[in-house]
């Protein structure tokens, strides 16, 4: 987690998925929290 946050590390589709399980969130809600105008599958 240390290098995701970092910048050091590009996470993979399944370890975003696994994070957002974690986190009882949706891989979209999660990949937004990070992408400013990230909605759900579409940038706006």
């Amino acid at each position: 987690m240390g290098k995701i946050e970092r910048g050091e590390h590009v996470p993979t589709l399944p370890l975003i998925l696994k994070i957002s399980m974690a986190l009882k969130i949706s891989a979209a809600e999660l990949i937004a929290v990070n992408r400013p105008g990230f909605r759900g599958g579409s940038l706006v």
